[in-house]
Formats: C-alpha cells, sequence, structure tokens
C-alpha cells in the first residue's frame, strides 16, 4: 500500500497541474481575445508634421486609400524631404485613437526630426509569427512610406500571442529574422520590443506563472539576438513596463499598455532612436529653448 501511494501520489500531482495549467491557459486565451476586440483595425495612414509647422488642408476621407480609417493629420505632407514610419506587430504597439502607440511615435518622431512622417501603422492584436509575413508585404508595398529623403524607421513587435497560443514546431523566430532582414534591404532602421516577461502581468499565478515567464525569457532572448545579428536596435518591453507604477502601465487585460503605459513605451522608443540610431536632428526649437 505505501508503495502504491509513493508511486501514485506524484502522477496525481502532476495530472492536477497539467489541469490547472490547461485551466489558467484557456483563461488567459480567451481575455487575449476579449481585449483585441477594442483595437482600431489595421491599416491607418496619416502625416505628422513637426510643432510650428503650418496645418495642411485635410482633404476627404479615402477608406481606400487609408485602409481602414481617414488620415488625421492630412494625406499628404507638403513638398520636400519627409520621413516613413511603419509600426508591425501585435497588441502592444497597436491601439485606438487618439493616443495609440503609433500616433505618439509619429508626433514624436516628426518633433525629433523637424520634418513630416509619413506614418503607416499595421500593427494588430493576436498577431502571431505568420502574420508578420503579410504586414511586411503590405508595408514594402505601399507607396505612403516611399523614399523622400529623410530616414525610414520600422518598429515592430511579436511574440506575445506565439507564447499564449504555442503551436508545435513554431517558425516566430525564422519568420523574425526574415522580416528584420527584408525590412534592412528596403532602407528602414528598425526597432524591435522584444516579447516582456508575461509572468509579471497581473492575474498569472503558478503553474502558468512559471511556463510563462521561461517561455519568455527564452523568446526574448532569442529576439534579442535575432536584431544584433539583423542590425536592428533591440528594446526590452519588460524593461520599458517596469518599476514602481509597473500595474498601471498596462490596462485590465494585461496584454496591452494602458493609456500611460502607451505614452511611457513611445517615450522610451524614441529616446532609444534618438540616441542610438544615426539621424539627421533638426528639432524646432521651442520658445523655451530660444
Amino acid at each position: 500500500m505505501t508503495l502504491t501511494t509513493t508511486i501514485a501520489a506524484p502522477a496525481v500531482l502532476l495530472a492536477t497541474g497539467s489541469l490547472l495549467l490547461r485551466l489558467q491557459s484557456s483563461r488567459l486565451r480567451r481575455g487575449f481575445t476579449e481585449a483585441a476586440r477594442g483595437f482600431d483595425p489595421p491599416g491607418l495612414r496619416t502625416v505628422a508634421h513637426p510643432p510650428g509647422a503650418p496645418a495642411p488642408q485635410a482633404p476627404a476621407a479615402d477608406t481606400a486609400t487609408t485602409g481602414t480609417m481617414p488620415p488625421e493629420d492630412g494625406a499628404d505632407a507638403p513638398t520636400g524631404t519627409a520621413a516613413s514610419l511603419v509600426v508591425l506587430g501585435d497588441s502592444w504597439l497597436a491601439g485606438s485613437a487618439p493616443a495609440d502607440p503609433a500616433r505618439l511615435l509619429s508626433r514624436g518622431l516628426a518633433s525629433l526630426l523637424g520634418m513630416p512622417v509619413h506614418l503607416t501603422a499595421l500593427a494588430e492584436p493576436s498577431a502571431r509569427a505568420e502574420s508578420l509575413s503579410t504586414q511586411i508585404d503590405r508595408a514594402l508595398a505601399d507607396p505612403h512610406l516611399a523614399e523622400r529623403g529623410g530616414p525610414r524607421i520600422a518598429v515592430l513587435s511579436m511574440g506575445t500571442a506565439d507564447i499564449l497560443f504555442p503551436v508545435t514546431g513554431s517558425i516566430t523566430l525564422g519568420v523574425l529574422s526574415s522580416a528584420l532582414s527584408r525590412l534592412q534591404r528596403a532602407g528602414f532602421a528598425t526597432v524591435l520590443l522584444c516579447c516582456p516577461n508575461l509572468s509579471s502581468l497581473p492575474g498569472i499565478r503558478n503553474p502558468l506563472r512559471t511556463v510563462m515567464r521561461r517561455s519568455s525569457r527564452v523568446l526574448a532572448g532569442s529576439q534579442w539576438l535575432a536584431a544584433l545579428s539583423a542590425g536592428a536596435l533591440p528594446l526590452s518591453l519588460t524593461r520599458i513596463l517596469s518599476g514602481t507604477s509597473h500595474i498601471g502601465l498596462v490596462d485590465e487585460s494585461g496584454l496591452r499598455p494602458s493609456p500611460l503605459g502607451r505614452r511611457q513605451l513611445a517615450a522610451a522608443v524614441l529616446r532609444a532612436i534618438a540616441d542610438r540610431l544615426d539621424l539627421p536632428r533638426r528639432s524646432t526649437p521651442t520658445p523655451e529653448d530660444a
């Protein structure tokens, strides 16, 4: 009897833990799917202008051109040098108007460079590795992102959905490396937001927390190396969304930044671009700087 109990007890514990893990994973996936309904569809095109620039006349909305939403700051920039910005990936960079990460990044970049920035936002919630190839195809074929004499910048986040919805023989890293190489060949300076430590998000408990911590760290480390190999600039989402106000930096779903988190994310990306990418800087000084 003692021997039978000794043998059976670990098996029972293992089965119980496995069942609990499946239940927790299923609950997290449902929350992820429900949170995705609050996002604007991908495909926004707009032009951000630096502070002090004359506001252009905004033409009538053309959904065939903008994809899903009318332009926010005018469909066309004035003649002259302009930059291009494409935002790709998943829910960490997707969002809803007016303070989604893509708009915040384009406005900040326009101020940093002192020139108009043509933005195409293709990030979408639940985007997995296989979605990235389609996003890259759209970005490289988009005339809105054509070369206009200014820098071309891509900001990319990928990996969360691949951890939440794992598949056998994941192609995540292969697709990511290919995407980074294609952007580099097209002349884009690329910033990669590496997968955050999902175990630190609100509502994650053991045993799922342990699994998510291990998976997130392995994927983030691999993404970091892939970015360096492709000449991209890797940033840690875990570090960006950490600190004493961590809980306030993600929304109730725990799977995308809160309004405060979006501002902090955009500020971190812009700071990295200013510090570590060799870009022209023609910011218009404010009256306080004069």
